[in-house]
């Protein structure tokens, strides 16, 4: 497990400091999706699809940010955005008056229908609790982990337990280019319920580096996927090097 990190250089100082307080996180998150700032990882994006029109798949699509990018700095038909929180689904329905290429799903994905436990952080700001629903894990020690590494002031949080539904995956009919997973510890849970729609389409997909990362690329290899990480804007192969995010590209 490593530190919660997006971005690099100059923005990369900032980020540690905003993730340093709690509350400094929260505040700043709800407004950075409003000046273009995502992954720096992703950035390789424009230059591998250029101008090609793509269909995007964004699992656990949060509060938009990454919708946000995508439409802004690549050319995209249509934005298959999952997300399961009722508190980011009413932000993504105010990004899609803005674009209504986001479709959205409002619900997590799994290989059949069912209810599943996760935890959530949150900390009170004057009496209100702020919840971090981007800080959503299905481990709670995990999340205990990540919080007590990610924030100085984390003996202050409070994890609550709650309940996310998710609904058995439907392959998409258009052709997906692009799948993008961020769920914090259910990648390779989502990774098989997507088999059908990988088989039929073959799509680059972007995975958050989690620690089953080995068993991902094992299943992926089987469809002929190999995994690199984006290395100062060119994509390397992946030998478990500390990066955030993996990317499966498969000649097919």
């Amino acid at each position: 497990m490593q530190k919660s990190k997006t971005q690099i250089g100059f923005l990369g100082l900032i980020e540690k400091y905003v993730r340093k307080f709690v509350t400094f996180y929260y505040f700043i998150r709800s407004i950075i999706i409003k000046f273009d700032i995502f992954e720096e990882d992703f950035k390789i994006l424009k230059e591998i699809y250029e101008d090609k029109k793509i269909n995007i798949i964004d699992i656990g699509a949060s509060d938009g940010i990454s919708a946000n990018f995508f439409i802004k700095n690549l050319n995209v038909k249509n934005i298959y955005c999952f997300e399961p929180h009722i508190f980011f689904i009413k932000k993504l329905e105010k990004l899609k008056k803005k674009y209504q290429n986001i479709k959205i799903f409002g619900y997590g994905i799994s290989t059949s229908n069912k209810n599943i436990k996760v935890y959530i952080p949150k900390i009170f700001f004057f009496g209100k609790p702020l919840y971090l629903y981007s800080y959503t894990f299905y481990n709670i020690d995990e999340l205990k982990k990540q919080i007590k590494l990610d924030f100085l002031n984390y003996k202050k949080i409070i994890i609550k337990k709650t309940i996310l539904k998710l609904k058995k995956f439907r392959v998409i009919n258009n052709k997906i280019h692009l799948i993008k997973i961020d769920v914090n510890g259910y990648e390779f849970e989502i990774v098989k319920c997507l088999k059908k729609q990988i088989i039929k389409n073959y799509p680059l997909m972007v995975i958050e580096n989690n620690k089953k990362i080995n068993e991902i690329s094992k299943y992926l290899g089987k469809y002929g996927y190999k995994k690199y990480y984006n290395n100062n804007g060119k994509l390397e192969r992946f030998k478990n090097q500390k990066v955030l995010d993996i990317f499966f590209i498969t000649k097919k």
